[in-house]
């Protein structure tokens, strides 16, 4: 009899010791202040009047989707680089002028463009984890050009979905009040809002909806992808691309998402753009449908008609499997088979588009030594 006591008393132990890790678990995601406020009922309901793929209390993709659809690669030993990737030193213009076009990448998905004197900044994450603690989670292992306050004025600030390495909760409070707007899709303005960040700032969109900023048109385009800083509230808020036009140039970026059918639609409702800033990176058969291949980034710029690609969402997170430099070296190598224009400048280059043509160097080889950890080739096809 006592040892059954002894195991009662030890059962109802472990027990409650994980009932107050769920709750604890619960309260974190719910009240920790970077997890980010959710959509209420007011919200919800305006998103069923404006929004046909919303229903059922969440956002839906424009195909049928998975978000796991079966077994991943295993982790390669080269996700992340032996040493911190090295960056330059922007060099951002002083005084564009009104038909110029210039690009500056941060590393990941983060990127400033300067078209003419409208400063557009896009997915900012500069924090050294994207993470909702700074304790923890994807470290950054490349250097960061420069510091927020660095940054020239900025006109915009695009969020193109709520995942931590793409919408970075210290990132925004330290932009909140230095940037005059924030353009965002359906329900990230909620977060931003809980952020502090003002209501009169915020431009919620959603999918083909435009609006105009200082001659520059902002087009949310859709994207095969999903939405979720908080894991029990799957698709509560849109996810999407950024097509931008001002008359002189216009410019896609693609955000996350798998290959699908929109980019052939993006370049019949828009126009094919002269830049195409692509996710290529993070990719696992595990989650094919949600992330492109390199190969499939460059056959989206094929259907998209782009004049020159440009790849990001590789190079300083590791959130996946494969070796660091791997969407790089296939990207490149897929884009000259299929004689794809593409650029590749250094993390915190300032590129001028008439000058594009002289980003081409691989200078990642001289990071560390550089083989592909995985062949698969995804060429054609809609998933």
């Amino acid at each position: 009899m006592k040892i059954l006591r002894t195991a009662g008393k030890v059962l109802a132990a472990l027990v409650l010791a994980a009932a107050l890790i769920v709750c604890c678990a619960v309260l974190f995601l719910f009240f920790w202040p970077s997890v980010g406020k959710m959509p209420g009922a007011g919200e919800r309901s305006e998103y069923t009047q404006r929004a046909s793929y919303y229903y059922d209390g969440s956002f839906h993709n424009p195909n049928d989707t998975d978000t796991l659809t079966g077994e991943g690669w295993p982790p390669s030993d080269r996700r992340i680089t032996k040493e911190v990737i090295p960056a330059v030193s922007p060099d951002f213009p002083a005084d564009p002028s009104e038909d110029s076009l210039s690009y500056t990448w941060f590393g990941h998905s983060s990127f400033l463009l300067q078209m003419g004197s409208v400063s557009i900044l896009v997915d900012p994450v500069f924090s050294t984890r994207c993470s909702p603690v700074g304790f923890m989670g994807p470290k950054r292992f490349s250097e960061l050009p420069v510091s927020i306050d660095e940054l020239p004025h900025i006109d915009a600030v695009f969020i193109s979905h709520d995942h931590y390495d793409h919408l970075d909760y210290r990132t925004v409070l330290g932009l909140k009040d230095r940037a005059d707007r924030f353009i965002v899709p359906l329900g990230v303005d909620v977060i931003l809002r809980g952020w502090g960040v003002a209501e009169e700032k915020i431009i919620t969109l959603g999918w083909w909806e435009s609006t105009v900023l200082s001659g520059v048109e902002f087009t949310l385009v859709p994207s095969r992808h999903f939405t979720g800083r908080n894991p029990l509230k799957r698709n509560a808020v849109l996810w999407g691309g950024l097509y931008m036009n001002n008359g002189l140039h216009r410019v896609y970026y693609t955000g996350d998402g798998g290959y699908c059918g929109v980019f052939a639609q993006v370049r019949e409702a828009l126009g094919e753009p002269e830049v195409m800033i692509a996710e290529c990176g993070q990719y696992d058969p595990a989650w094919r449908m949600i992330h492109m291949f390199p190969e499939e980034t460059v056959l989206a710029s094929v259907d998209a008609g782009a004049g020159w690609l440009i790849p990001v969402h590789w190079g300083t997170f590791c959130i996946c499997n494969h070796a660091w430099d791997d969407p790089i070296i296939r990207v490149c190598a897929a884009s000259e088979d299929s004689g794809v224009s593409i650029a590749t400048p250094m993390i915190g280059q300032t590129v001028d588009y008439k000058e594009l043509s002289s980003f081409c160097e691989h200078w990642w080889e001289d990071c560390e030594s550089t083989t592909p950890s995985y062949g698969l080739s995804l060429r054609g096809g809609s998933l």
